[in-house]
């Protein structure tokens, strides 16, 4: 991990005389981390590396791509060169594409990408033909044949090994992380130890760091191992880069307010330092982690159910049917996969309640548009005009007229206010559909600073957007 450090702060292609100096261990483990995304292994960030590697010279670049697991050089040199085998050296004619001859004319070594990117697998392999000719053409003749999706799955499973030997946790088994617990006991892995190397869980919120420097030396030790794991379980789950500061960053704040929720479940607010302390002691970071994320998951509940969602039209234009900034923007926040705060931040245990009643008001708005809406037509500018042809005694949802336009101004407002009457019609509509008092009050208030300043003689549609009015 120094080393990587080290190479990451220099630049790679300013490491050319370090490069010849690293172990084939030290390379796989840094690639380990560089090359994958997700469990795909990328060419693109393999890239750098073997351009690097060819700086450092020939021999260099030899040895080390021979250091990679067997997949992993199969897989890179089946990127950029592939093997013919010629059954007849004398009629042969070779393809349009930049090739080159074995020595004994009986391949044919085709580099279908030709340019500058090919030429390190062209010096690896002029490297191999020249000191184990043998081996170069049985690796041609291997990586022509194989499957990339077998390459892909063997070498994963090589590095998921080398990663759990670090601390790292393979990602189906990290997604434990972000589910409710379903007992008190603590899951496997709170007592497991970890090396932690990837994250160090420092300067966290001043309840989590009370409840740490109230155990003793041993047991605050103990906890630090268990951390790490459970830090490297959510940085798994995250599937965070992690040569991305800024995404380790985000992944380390959600586990922290976590954690503090879960303290604040389970051991009570405000907190108690040594009985916080007992609690990530005995239940293990992991647990309380994940009670205090299934309360974040709990208040979006409402608004994340598959119909809602589905209403929502989420498939086709994601929150599309939001059409105000300030639903769109807790719309967003709580159906994102880690449900959170507008601001972008983690939800805090004062904030739930909040954020549960926006996710029901907007579950309850899709609810009540229903699947009558047209997937262009938001929730305020569908509902808005029913709530307005209810003023007007003539309910349903069709597009307003011209002519009914200023009607239904004078039938909503008085002096900038909802009329009581219109109020009284709008509630009794309203609760014929199934609404509640809390979500009308939120579309009426919206239609009320949307129009409630306006002149009804001189209203112009373009300043009415949730009347439908026709060929508007």
């Amino acid at each position: 991990e120094d080393l990587h450090g080290y190479i990451r702060r220099i630049g790679l292609l300013d490491c050319t005389e370090l490069l010849p100096m690293i172990s084939g261990d030290q390379l796989r483990g840094m690639l380990d981390v560089e090359i994958w995304d997700g469990d795909q292994m990328e060419i693109d960030r393999l890239d750098p590396w073997l351009r690097a590697l060819m700086a450092s010279g020939q021999e260099t670049l030899g040895r080390r791509l021979l250091d990679l697991d067997d997949e992993v050089l199969n897989w890179t040199v089946r990127r950029f060169a592939r093997a013919l085998i010629i059954e007849d050296p004398d009629s042969y004619d070779p393809p349009d594409l930049d090739f080159i001859l074995t020595p004994d004319g009986r391949l044919c070594i085709v580099f279908p990408e030709g340019g500058e990117r090919d030429l390190p697998v062209k010096l690896f392999l002029d490297w191999l033909m020249r000191g184990h000719p043998v081996f170069c053409v049985d690796l041609l003749i291997h990586s022509s044949a194989a499957l990339d999706t077998n390459l892909q799955e063997q070498a994963y499973r090589w590095r998921s090994g080398r990663m759990a030997d670090r601390g790292y946790v393979d990602y189906y088994e990290a997604l434990a992380i972000y589910t409710a617990p379903k007992a008190a006991a603590p899951i496997q892995g709170d007592g497991v130890a970890s090396h932690h190397w990837m994250v160090e869980v420092a300067d966290p919120d001043a309840r989590l760091s009370a409840a740490i420097e109230a155990l003793d030396g041993p047991t605050r030790e103990r906890l630090a191992e268990h951390l790490g794991y459970t830090a490297n379980m959510a940085l798994s789950a995250d599937r965070a880069d992690l040569l991305d500061e800024e995404s380790v960053r985000e992944t380390m704040v959600r586990l922290r307010a976590g954690l503090v929720l879960g303290l604040d479940a389970l051991a009570g607010t405000p907190g108690v330092p040594a009985t916080d302390g007992q609690v990530l002691a005995t239940r293990g970071p992991t647990h309380v982690f994940r009670v205090g994320y299934a309360r974040m998951l709990d208040a979006a509940k409402p608004v994340r159910l598959d119909k809602v969602r589905r209403l929502l039209r989420l498939d086709d234009d994601p929150i599309g049917a939001l059409d105000a900034s300030t639903w769109r923007s807790w719309g967003e926040a709580l159906l994102a996969r880690h449900p959170a705060h507008p601001e972008g931040r983690p939800l805090r245990a004062s904030e739930l309640p909040f954020a549960a009643a926006w996710a029901t008001a907007l579950a309850t708005l899709a609810t009540l548009a229903g699947e009558a809406r047209p997937a262009e037509i938001g929730l305020g500018a569908w509902l808005g005009t029913g709530v307005a042809r209810a003023a007007l005694g003539d309910p349903g949802f069709a597009p307003l007229t011209q002519a009914q336009l200023a009607e239904a101004h004078r039938a909503l407002f008085e002096g900038g206010a909802i009329r009581p009457e219109a109020r009284a019609a709008a509630d009794a509509w309203w609760t014929e559909q199934g609404g509640d008092a809390a979500t009308l009050a939120l579309l009426l208030e919206g239609l009320r600073e949307q129009l409630g300043s306006l002149k009804p003689d001189d209203l112009d549609p373009r300043f009415a957007p949730w009347l439908r009015i026709e060929d508007a």
